[in-house]
This record gives structure tokens, sequence and C-alpha cells, in this order.
């Protein structure tokens, strides 16, 4: 069972959005309570900026990498809380569908009831705020206290290599040389010219397949 941490508020909630219902959409929306002003060059008006350059909020949104410090060491001063309580009662509530704000309520509370990590004490007092009258300020509180909080880190699973597929593309370039020397002596073309260019398209070939497997097909993006 998954725990109370940003990636699972970001899921709990954004089903009961109007406009924000994507996971990075919502994400952002929620993250916008944390950010802080920067002018638009070519406009001259304000607006936000999320992450710091190089960070991905896709790997943030998934849990794989932790919200950025910065935004974390934020939420700790009562002043941007405050603001961020504002911001939840002004942006985020309005964004939620009325007929669908108690279904979101449900889903953090049972994250929240769920998560044995939880203190007593703090499960209370969350639990508390969803009671009150105040629903701005549950949102709000439940989501700084979520998003300074571990994400589930990925199954160790993704982390190791297959090694029956590293077998088959070494025996698979080596059917590829097999071959290719096969049809030059068939065609009685054995120079040595020819000899390493056969030996040497395998051995690229094959590495070409090995970086294909490492930087293409299991890159976590």
């Amino acid at each position: 069972m998954p725990g109370l941490n940003f990636s699972t508020y970001v899921d709990a909630v954004r089903p009961s959005f109007m406009k924000h219902s994507g996971k990075q959409d919502a994400a952002i929306l929620l993250l916008n309570a944390f950010s802080e002003p920067k002018l638009d060059e070519k406009t001259g008006k304000g607006k936000d900026y999320i992450l710091p350059d190089g960070t991905s909020l896709n790997r943030v949104v998934r849990g794989v990498l932790p919200v950025p410090e910065k935004i974390r060491l934020a939420s700790a001063e009562p002043k941007t809380a405050e603001n961020a309580a504002g911001y939840f009662r002004n942006k985020v509530v309005k964004d939620i569908h009325p007929q669908l704000k108690d279904e979101a309520t449900e889903r953090l509370k049972k994250l929240i009831r769920d998560d044995v990590t939880i203190p007593e004490t703090k499960r209370e007092s969350l639990l508390a705020l969803s009671k009150g009258d105040d629903y701005g300020r549950f949102l709000s509180e439940t989501f700084i206290y979520a998003m300074n909080r571990p994400g589930e880190p990925e199954p160790t699973e993704k982390q190791k290599i297959s090694i029956a597929l590293l077998v088959f593309l070494f025996l698979f370039g080596i059917a590829i040389y097999g071959m290719t020397m096969y049809t030059l002596i068939q065609m009685n073309s054995m120079s040595q010219a020819l000899m390493a260019f056969a030996f040497f398209f395998a051995v690229a070939l094959f590495l070409f397949l090995i970086g294909f497997y490492f930087f293409l097909w299991r890159r976590d993006i």
C-alpha cells in the first residue's frame, strides 16, 4: 500500500480537478503555491517557475526524485505556509469540481489512515482539518506534509541487467559475423580488407545493440 507522499497526493486530488486533471498539470498547479514570481522577458508580466533548471518534473511527479530542497525548505517557513494556504483556497479549491470534492477528500483521508509511518498525532491533526470549514487549509497542510516525505523507490528489478538479453545480443553478433564470413567465402572474396570489414561490422553492430539496450530502452526518463 503506497504511503502519503507528493506523488500519491497528486494522484489523490487530480481526478477531481476540472482544468488540471493531467498528472503533470496537477503537480504544477500544486507546486505553484511555493513558486517565486519572475518577469516574462517578452511580455513583462509576472510568471511562475516551478523547478530549478535541469530538474525533471516527470521524475518528481513519479516520486523517483524528491521535491527540490528549495521548495521543501520554503514550506517550513510560517509565512510561506500561510501564503500557500491562501493559494489553495483561491486556486486549488476552485479547480475542484463541487460534485467530486468529497471523493478527493476521501482518497486523501484513506492515504493518511492507511500510512502506518505517519505518527498518530500527525494523523489525527490532518484528519481533524478535513472536518473543518477551511478546506483549503486541509489541502495545503496535507500537501506540505506529503511533499516533504520520501517517495516510493523504484522497483529494484528495473536496475537489474537482463543476462538472457545480453547473451542473445552476443550470439546475435556472432551469427551476423558468421553469416558475413560465409557470404564472403561463397563469393570467393576473402581479401583482408573484406575480412576486416566483416569483423568490425559485427563488433560495431554488437556494441550498438548493447548501447541501445542501456541508453535508450532502459533509460529512466
